[in-house]
């Protein structure tokens, strides 16, 4: 392990704890120790008076009983262990150590706790036990310290995991020390201050990165977004150089299908696609944003007497563009491509330039226009001989989507493109979400290769 993990310690004895947090801190592993607390009306969790919204632990070291000495039946030492566990609102992967000489009964604890509160809590990813007598106390910390790493690999994905945490936190540290020794004066006068000089120049080197890596408009709006992108290829170099001298074998050993083909369910692909490719908005969200997707506005599409407004302007109807570059009409009956038409969410993505987002100098935004369909209507979604999954050469079908907890198939068409100032155009709605670099700039090189596609006249 490069890092130890976060750490709390629990438990309802205060001279126990303080044992317990001496056997840590002697063997040089910091924890946050939490003496344990209960009382029905006012700390029915037992840890209501510590604030731990910024402490994530990734292992959870209790004792199995934390109310009453007298309690020792598994039905009775569960509900306190779930409101912990509970309070402390753990979102990862974490370790659960009980101390507790009797190891079946911990493990009729768990099997009780999976049943009752699988679904209120987070379960850990591997449990066990430990005798308190054997590693308690500062005599014991040595002992104590070997016996931790010990049950950290005998999780061998828990391991693997947490070694990868580690080495991105010494790479982010490895970043930020080389920037700043970068930025080091080489000498400093004796009547200069050399904190306002290395804070300075450390500054202009940042501001300088943020500014090349977004754009200095886009800089000043989203700094945080400028350096995280401008910084991100540091830290990816101080991250392959820690790689380079991992133990293969851990990840070998904790994932033993790597390297294996593999052949998921279709679901799975939908999650790891959206996992790669499609990132947050909110409802503010800027609508001029590369990569955006945008409902088209539902009450100007639904208000009567727009339809020809907007076939004006597409030189047909929405029903038939939606039919000649999306649905299948010669798939079901009528009135299931009525319903497929109806779950169906038409609406635009944002493919403006890069380097003229990045400049500030795009006028009138490219909106292409796009499909979200559900995968229930799939069927729909294939066209003609050959089982096509596109109507023809212009379309773009995105590799399948999870939005808001449903999986989409989705489509862009180059055929109906639109120039608009995002801010005042009728048609443009909410922003839904966003699509990643990558696929945008998959989707920029199939545009712009079908717009620049030769044409010849030739006679067979």
């Amino acid at each position: 392990m490069n890092r130890t993990p976060n750490i709390i310690v629990v438990d309802n004895e205060k001279s126990e704890l303080i044992d317990i947090q001496n056997g840590f801190f002697n063997g040089g592993i910091p924890c946050l120790p939490i003496h344990y607390q209960y009382d029905l009306m006012t700390n029915k969790s037992g840890l209501d008076h510590i604030t731990l919204s910024d402490f994530e632990p990734r292992i959870v070291v209790s004792d199995l009983n934390l109310r009453d000495l007298s309690l020792t039946a598994p039905i009775e030492l569960v509900q306190p262990v779930a409101t912990m566990l509970k309070k402390l609102e753990l979102e990862g992967p974490y370790i659960l150590i009980f101390w507790s000489g009797v190891a079946q009964l911990v493990d009729t604890v768990m099997a009780t706790l999976q049943e009752r509160f699988y679904s209120d809590i987070n379960l850990p990813m591997y449990h066990t036990s430990i005798d308190k007598s054997q590693f308690s106390g500062s005599g014991n910390a040595t002992a104590l310290k070997d016996k931790l790493n010990e049950i950290i690999k005998e999780s061998k994905l828990f391991n693997a995991l947490m070694d990868w945490e580690g080495r991105v936190a010494i790479s982010a540290r490895n970043t930020t020390n080389s920037l700043f020794n970068l930025t080091k004066p080489i000498a400093v006068a004796p009547e200069a201050d050399y904190q306002v000089l290395h804070t300075a120049k450390l500054q202009t080197i940042l501001a300088t990165i943020g500014n090349e890596t977004l754009g200095v408009k886009n800089a000043k709006d989203e700094p945080e977004v400028a350096l995280d992108l401008g910084l991100a290829p540091v830290l990816h170099d101080h991250l392959q150089g820690l790689t380079e001298t991992q133990d293969r074998s851990i990840w070998l050993e904790a994932v033993p299908d790597i390297g294996k083909r593999l052949h998921p369910e279709q679901d799975v692909k939908a999650h790891l696609n959206s996992f790669y490719h499609v990132g947050a908005v909110s409802d503010d969200s800027q609508k001029s944003k590369r990569g955006t997707w945008i409902e088209f506005n539902s009450e100007y599409l639904n208000t009567p007497g727009n339809a020809q407004k907007i076939k004006s302007q597409f030189g047909k109807t929405i029903k038939t563009i939606l039919h000649e570059e999306f649905l299948d009409n010669r798939q079901g009956k009528s009135e299931e491509r009525a319903t497929a038409r109806n779950d169906t969410t038409i609406g635009f993505i944002e493919l403006s330039a890069e380097c003229d987002q990045a400049q500030r100098k795009t006028k009138l935004h490219k909106y292409l226009l796009s499909a979200l369909i559900p995968v229930k209507h799939s069927r729909f979604t294939i066209f003609g001989e050959g089982a096509r999954n596109t109507a023809h050469s212009g379309i773009y079908r995105l590799p399948n989507l999870m939005i808001d907890g449903e999986e989409f198939i989705v489509k862009v068409t180059f055929m109906y493109q639109i120039g608009v100032i995002p801010d005042t155009h009728k048609w443009l709605g909410l922003a839904k979400f966003s699509l990643k670099d990558q696929i945008l700039a998959d989707i920029s090189y199939q545009c712009s290769q079908h717009a620049s596609r030769p044409g010849i006249i030739r006679f067979d």
